[in-house]
Formats: structure tokens, C-alpha cells, sequence
């Protein structure tokens, strides 16, 4: 069975999803970088509870900022196969695929 009529990509749109990926990693990373400080817990007293309520969301804060760092860098990776691919298909269009 023939499926290549199927087949619709337009490279354009792919491009301003390609775009768009990049931005909310990027926007991601802002966020998280400008909202550090406030992220960021003291411990409101020198009392034990304190001290261990302020370490426990520091590490809750660390742990969450490396998920996102993947999170990102997953997002990333799906933009730049989207955006080879895509330079692919553009090229095989144009009769120039290798």
C-alpha cells in the first residue's frame, strides 16, 4: 500500500513550531532565573525545625531546577531534529537531498 500521498509537511509551519519550541525553553530559563532569589528559602529562625523546613525546600528548589534544566534540554533536542528534518525535506523539494 502506497502511503506516501499521505505524507503532508510543511515546512513553514514546522519552522514556527521549531520556533516556538526554542522560545519556551528559553522562556523556561528566564523564569527560573529571574525567580531564584525568591526560590530561594532562609530559614526564619535558628531553631532546628527552620533550619531543616529551609534546607528541605532549598533541596526541593535544586531538585525541581534540574528536572527543568532536562526538561529544557529535551525540548531543545525535539527543535533541532524538527528543524533537520525539516531542512531535509526542504532539500529533497528542491531536487538538492543527498
Amino acid at each position: 500500500m502506497d502511503y506516501s500521498d499521505r505524507l503532508s509537511i510543511r515546512p513553514g509551519e514546522v519552522s514556527d513550531v521549531n520556533s516556538q519550541l526554542t522560545e519556551l525553553a528559553d522562556r523556561v530559563r528566564r523564569v527560573l532565573d529571574a525567580e531564584a532569589l525568591n526560590l530561594t528559602v532562609d530559614p526564619s529562625a535558628r531553631d532546628e525545625v527552620s533550619q531543616r523546613v529551609a534546607s528541605t525546600l532549598n533541596d526541593v528548589h535544586t531538585s525541581f531546577t534540574k528536572a527543568s534544566d532536562r526538561g529544557q534540554a529535551q525540548i531543545r533536542e525535539v527543535a533541532t531534529t524538527l528543524r533537520t528534518h525539516n531542512d531535509k525535506v526542504i532539500a529533497a523539494d528542491e531536487g538538492s537531498a543527498v
